[in-house]
């Protein structure tokens, strides 16, 4: 997903909308291997979904989660930076959020939503009039980037991590564009060889 001079991995996106506190440790651990060896951030960030930053805050699965990756944290090498609120994700100082599907997938489609209505308020405010239209001239490169940086389509399909070969789940509504990036996704999944990283990682 697109942050602040940066990318944000969301884990899980919808897969798993049961999840137990291990589950979201593992979620942290193959975000930070897939981050590492395929991104080359050294440490990557790492935190939590929640409704509030404190570790008192959330329901049960959240608070147990907190728990175990900040007591597992060093033990499995993982730069855990604790909870992190919905409007703080996008910051640019978090590579990877963790949550369970159900969450994540609503974080997710959210977002998405947020980006459809900026870009057509945007485009509807640019074309009113032909004042408006004018006006807009200079700003049409800046747009045009903040378009790009929101489509989703760019960033491809969901990747599945855990499984034992390399495997991309393109959007339900994918057009040509979108499986062009998810193609060209995948290949640097192989490429870099993140799935056999994770299964020697977690053998460990």
């Amino acid at each position: 997903m697109p942050a602040y001079k940066s990318q944000l991995l969301l884990i899980d996106a919808g897969s798993n909308t049961n999840c137990k506190p291990i589950n979201l440790l593992q979620f942290a651990q193959m975000s930070s291997i897939y981050l590492k060896n395929t991104y080359g951030i050294e440490k990557p960030a790492i935190g939590l979904l929640n409704i509030g930053t404190e570790e008192t805050k959330g329901n049960e699965l959240v608070k147990e989660s907190y728990k175990l990756l900040k007591e597992k944290a060093e033990e499995l090498n993982l730069n855990f930076v604790g909870n992190v609120e919905g409007r703080d994700a996008f910051s640019g100082k978090i590579d990877a959020i963790v949550a369970d599907g159900f969450t994540g997938n609503v974080f997710l489609k959210t977002t998405e939503g947020l980006g459809k209505f900026v870009k057509k308020s945007l485009t509807e405010s640019f074309t009113k009039n032909i004042l408006a239209k004018i006006f807009a001239i200079p700003a049409l490169p800046a747009i045009k980037r903040f378009s790009k940086t929101m489509d989703y389509k760019s960033y491809g399909g969901a990747l599945f991590l855990g499984v034992k070969k390399p495997v991309v789940k393109a959007h339900g509504s994918s057009d040509s564009l979108l499986f062009e990036y998810t193609i060209i996704q995948a290949e640097k999944f192989v490429e870099n060889k993140a799935v056999e990283q994770m299964i020697k990682q977690f053998e460990k």
